[in-house]
Order: C-alpha cells, then structure tokens, then sequence
C-alpha cells in the first residue's frame, strides 16, 4: 500500500508538471500567431495595430492577449495569460529591444 501511494504521488506531480508547460506552451503559441498576423497588417499598413479585431489572429479558448503600443510604427508590446494558470505571464516585444529581450522571443515567468 504504501509503494502504491509513493507512486501515486509521483504520478500526480508529474501531470501536474506536464499540464502547466501546456499552458505555457499555449500561450507562447499564441504570442507566435501574434507576430506573424501583426507582421502581416505591417506589410499592408506599414504600422503595427493593438486592434486585434483587425488581424487574422484568435486566440486559445482560455488565453487573454493584451496588446500595447507608444508608437505603432515602431513595434509594440504583448502579454498572454492563460486562466488555469494563475501568476504565469508570457511577453513578447517587438521591433524594439526592452528588458534585454530580442524582438520577437517570448520571455514567460
């Protein structure tokens, strides 16, 4: 009984592991379609938007991605939360360097 509840215990802290690099996986998948969907209305606007509504993007049924810009032509800003999990937030910057981050990468913590 006891080897059981050993194994038990290992099993659930490893899915426990293996659903949370889901959400971070998810969230920076979504940062990517971010990218290249805001790259796409550069290319035809020749500035950067925050009006998702205006790109061919959708987000994960359980991602919020929050878009913010000072100047829309120079680049802009995302954040991506995922609601089962909680405190996990992913970043992407792009076409200008911010916090040592290169455009483009998304940084989550």
């Amino acid at each position: 009984m006891v080897v059981f509840s050993i194994l038990t215990a290992l099993a659930v802290a490893r899915f426990r592991a293996m659903k949370e690099r889901g959400y971070l996986a998810e969230m920076k998948t979504d940062l990517g379609n971010l990218r290249i969907a805001e790259e796409a209305y550069w290319a035809d606007h020749g500035q950067y938007t925050i009006n998702q509504a205006l790109l061919d993007y959708r987000t994960g049924s359980r991602v919020t991605v929050t878009l913010t810009t000072t100047d829309p032509f120079a680049g802009f800003d995302a954040e991506a939360i995922h609601v089962s999990a909680p405190g996990v937030i992913c970043k992407m910057y792009v076409g200008r360097a911010a916090a040592a981050t290169p455009s483009g990468e998304v940084k989550c913590k």
